[in-house]
């Protein structure tokens, strides 16, 4: 099981605050049979840079280095980009999923903007990227079906779930109605911290494996991972 997207790594963003939490949710993550974990701190082009992100990155992963061993699972670097307008004129294979061509993207909790395809389109097409929507099913309340298609139409699209949402029957065919059953799906914990927002992956396969939906979604879980780049 992988985790797609986590906010693990100590005092990189609004994430783990130092390394013995990040320890804590590795060892949660694991214990609930997640194998490998994506570390994808939010990246903000309005406030950072290529350079600053990628060397914090770097000093914070080196912090926790040193006390990983075989008991967590397996910790890969990622970033999580938050989308904008002209976005595609910039190299983003730097930030895939370390050893991939995944490109993790968030939205803006707003109504969806109107360059926000083309964009995206660009970005996979262009750069030759597998563009990874961050927790779709956030933006159900600002989005219309016809925007959930147009984005689920794009070229070889993945879209990622976060566990926390899928949490219980109600919640998942809620999500269903608008999601229906993507192409290509993984899931991700999202976790920042070990008591209020920790890892909820076992709690969310439990759930899914409780209904047809879910055994559906689960099916593409897994039929996906075995087709993305090999983490």
């Amino acid at each position: 099981m992988i985790d797609y997207h986590s906010h693990v790594l100590p005092a990189m963003d609004d994430g783990a605050k130092d390394v013995p939490m990040a320890l804590a949710m590795l060892e949660q993550a694991g214990r609930q049979g997640v194998d490998t974990v994506v570390a994808t701190p939010h990246f903000y082009a309005a406030e950072d840079t290529t350079e600053s992100f990628f060397a914090r990155r770097q000093n914070r992963y080196e912090q926790l280095l040193p006390a990983l061993n075989a008991q967590y699972p397996q910790l890969l670097l990622g970033a999580e980009v938050l989308v904008w307008e002209g976005m595609s004129k910039v190299d983003w294979r730097p930030f895939c999923m370390q050893g991939t061509n995944l490109l993790l993207v968030e939205f803006p909790f707003s109504t969806m903007p109107y360059w926000l395809v083309e964009e995206l389109e660009n970005i996979i097409l262009v750069q030759g990227l597998t563009v990874v929507l961050a927790h779709l099913e956030r933006y159900i309340p600002w989005y219309t079906k016809q925007n959930m298609a147009q984005l689920l139409d794009l070229p070889d699209v993945v879209v990622q779930l976060d566990c926390d949402s899928l949490t219980s029957g109600f919640r998942l065919h809620s999500i269903a109605k608008w999601l229906k059953a993507p192409d290509r799906m993984v899931l991700g914990t999202d976790m920042h911290n070990a008591d209020t927002r920790a890892p909820q992956m076992e709690k969310a396969v439990r759930t899914l494996s409780r209904s047809r939906i879910g055994r559906l979604w689960l099916d593409s879980v897994e039929r996906t991972t075995k087709i993305l780049p090999e983490l």
